[in-house]
């Protein structure tokens, strides 16, 4: 009865039938041609080392693109969520529809936010997850401050820009409506 081989052990075989295997010493009696053979052998392990690491840093910037990519892809709605948008959509003005858009493609830099989480937390890792919550947090914040804002000056009757006494009011409106969070740690300066 013949031996039937494993299929890995069969791959193993012939990996070191098409290549010779590296000894130490070298094979050949020539010293120039050890290191000659030597020489390659490290620059491609130190090479190998450099291109793991950068293989590394790939992945977890890809990984980072991915998480923000999936962000970008719209959720499936319900048609009757999608028809009141329309709806709400149609009846805005221009100055308003002006507004909406440059609100829809506004943001917070990652990188930016990354950096005041950081100072806040004291930590240096921060994942992608918190950052992108927080920017959309903070966005929210922003749109109400500056939608509490358009409310100041329509009831000021004043048009134009807006400006810093219409966002302090904006502030002071929804600090008393309890939408400012309040402060946990008393300031030591003021």
């Amino acid at each position: 009865m013949k031996h039937s081989k494993d299929p890995f052990e069969a791959a193993i075989e012939e990996e070191q039938d098409e290549s010779p295997p590296e000894s130490p010493g070298g094979g050949g009696d020539d010293e120039d041609d050890v290191s000659v053979r030597r020489q390659p052998k490290k620059f491609k392990s130190s090479a190998a080392v450099a291109e793991a690491k950068n293989k590394d840093e790939d992945e977890e910037e890809e990984e980072e693109n991915m998480e923000t990519e999936l962000t970008k892809y719209p959720t499936t709605a319900d048609p009757a969520k999608m028809a009141k948008m329309q709806v709400i959509l149609s009846q805005f003005t221009e100055d308003q529809m002006s507004r909406y858009e440059s609100f829809r493609r506004s943001a917070f830099q990652k990188g930016n936010m990354r950096k005041l989480l950081q100072g806040v937390t004291g930590s240096q890792k921060i994942s992608m997850p918190v950052i992108i919550v927080n920017c959309g947090i903070a966005k929210m914040f922003v749109g109400e401050l500056v939608e509490t804002a358009r409310v100041v000056m329509g009831e000021r009757k004043e048009t134009g820009p807006i400006r810093p006494c219409h966002i302090r009011e904006s502030y002071r409106r929804l600090k008393l409506e309890g939408k400012v969070p309040k402060r946990s740690v008393p300031r030591l300066f003021r």
